[in-house]
């Protein structure tokens, strides 16, 4: 009888990157072409957001319980649902003209979302520790964050090149790459631990419902869990209106052609990437997290602030949004470690839709604000409101810093 082959970890890693890159790559086909798409077929800028709002309010309500889904059934089952999801989504966008159509539309593509929301990673971190794999993971989730960031790039300059011959195009290059992506899922992610029982599908809405009320009962009684989701809720309500806001405002500023919203997208993704390079590089443990994660929001809300400022002069906004997203993107791999290492096995997919609800429910609201005010105040100045809200979160951030025992303290000042 053969030995059953272990998966080593390096090819574990592996897999976990083609899997993020392909789903990343298959998204990034609309990526700043997206609210120009929207704009073109009569929407207003309030309506543009609360199409995207709409899509966060689908996260909030089924993020949790397909979360529960993947714990019970299997992340690579719950990513593969998600693709094909969201393969139909895309296709109703193409042929949609209508506000209504585009709700339809985007809350399709919300429930497919949340199926593989948390599914790759869940799947990842449980097949790495199986491997053998110890120590902080801030490194591989900072590569995770530039791969997925490459790919995103590639289709969006693509996507944004193809729009100028058919706005609506994007949509069907989305739909197949995340036809593809679910194949590709589907083949890689394999060796996921094995479940204790065998569900069967009349029991698994009361045992959903049982896992959702565990994992919100634990979700709010974890102090760090909670003031993490939190401070994500802030940080997303103030930053998710810019994202579908600054393609329309440079579209109408340079006036070229769709195209050149491609290039800028690259440039604010060529940032990110170097942010979180930077974060990878940065030696750093534990103990300095949270005051590191405090001053990249800081400064983030400092270059967003003077972006609206300085709305007028596109070339100086965007010198700052390129800023802006070197904080952010050595931001997020530091926040998504952080919270990671918070979890059990058991219910880490659960805690990760927890944390996803509580973001998607504050960009659903900052979504409809920030919407409202650029319609009556202008883009810019929806930019310097939003950078007051995001740096509350910076406190929340600082609270979590650990507190050294006096002994400890005496110690180190010792040294």
């Amino acid at each position: 009888m053969d030995a059953i082959k272990v998966p080593t970890i390096n090819d574990v890693i592996r897999r976990y990157y083609t899997v993020w890159g392909m789903y990343s790559f298959a998204g990034g086909f609309l990526f700043g072409v997206y609210p120009i798409f929207l704009h073109s077929r009569g929407l207003s800028q309030f309506e543009i957001n609360s199409v995207l709002a709409t899509y966060f309010v689908v996260l909030f309500v089924t993020d949790v319980p397909t979360g529960a889904f993947a714990d019970l059934l299997g992340r690579r089952r719950s990513y593969v649902l998600g693709a094909a999801l969201r393969v139909c989504a895309f296709i109703v966008y193409y042929y949609a003209h209508h506000y209504y159509v585009f709700l339809i539309a985007e809350s399709i593509d919300g429930v497919g979302t949340t199926f593989g929301n948390g599914a790759i990673d869940a799947w990842g971190v449980d097949a790495l520790d199986d491997a053998g794999h110890a120590g902080l993971k801030d490194r591989l989730f900072s590569r995770v964050a530039q791969l997925s960031t490459a790919g995103f790039m590639a289709s969006a300059l693509i996507g944004a090149y193809v729009a100028d011959i058919d706005i609506a195009l994007p949509w069907l290059l989305g739909a197949a790459g995340y036809f593809i992506s679910g194949i590709v899922g589907a083949y890689m992610m394999h060796d996921e631990r094995p479940r204790e029982v065998r569900h069967r599908i009349s029991a698994i809405p009361r045992e959903v419902a049982t896992r959702v009320i565990d994992g919100i009962r634990v979700g709010l009684g974890a102090r760090m869990v909670l003031m993490l989701s939190a401070a994500g809720a802030i940080t997303f309500a103030a930053w998710a209106p810019y994202w579908v806001e600054w393609p329309v405002m440079f579209n109408e500023s340079f006036g070229v052609g769709v195209w050149i919203i491609g290039w800028i997208y690259c440039g604010l993704s060529s940032a990110r990437m170097i942010g979180a390079e930077i974060s990878a590089r940065t030696e750093g443990d534990e103990s300095q997290r949270a005051s590191r994660v405090s001053a990249l929001v800081i400064l983030a809300s400092i270059m967003l602030f003077f972006a609206g400022v300085f709305g007028g002069r596109p070339y100086w906004a965007l010198g700052l949004l390129f800023l802006m997203n070197l904080c952010t993107g050595a931001m997020q791999p530091l926040v998504q470690s952080w919270f990671n290492e918070q979890l059990e096995s058991s219910n880490r997919a659960t805690l990760l839709s927890f944390n996803s609800t509580f973001a998607t429910m504050g960009g659903s609201i900052g979504l409809l604000g920030a919407g409202r005010i650029a319609d009556t105040a202008g883009i810019p100045f929806e930019w310097q409101i939003s950078a007051l809200i995001s740096l509350c979160a910076a406190p929340i951030y600082w609270a979590l810093k650990p507190r050294m025992s006096p002994v400890t303290a005496l110690t180190n000042s010792a040294k």
